[in-house]
């Protein structure tokens, strides 16, 4: 059974050029929220590792209220862009490896299709 989940929009036409294109369609229903994300994002990558033990201080520099800390953790977590590893925040390659999946599964159908 599947611990964490989440659902992201996908607009077929629209190229995703960048994090904050991910993130806006992952915050789809608080885009607001994709702006504050992008900056926990690049705080992981720089720090390497966030303790949850320092949510308080991250709420301060994110401008975020306790609730839009924890949607931010929560649907960063379901979506398998972070995880948590013994007590810190750590950036994940889940969603990366199951866009690939995705990605590998329907070309080949595409290449059955043009064959």
């Amino acid at each position: 059974m599947v611990k964490y989940e989440t659902t992201i929009k996908i607009k077929a036409r629209e190229r995703v050029p960048d994090l904050r294109t991910i993130l806006e369609n992952l915050f789809y229903r608080k885009p607001e929220l994709s702006k504050k994300a992008e900056k926990l994002v690049y705080a992981l990558i720089e720090r390497k590792r966030i303790p949850d033990a320092e949510w308080a201080e991250m709420q301060k520099q994110l401008g975020s209220t306790h609730q839009e800390y924890y949607t931010m953790l929560s649907k960063l977590r379901d979506a398998g862009l972070i995880t948590k590893r013994s007590g810190d925040w750590i950036m994940s390659e889940q969603f990366g490896n199951r866009c690939q999946e995705m990605a590998d599964i329907w070309q080949a159908f595409v290449n059955r299709w043009r064959s």
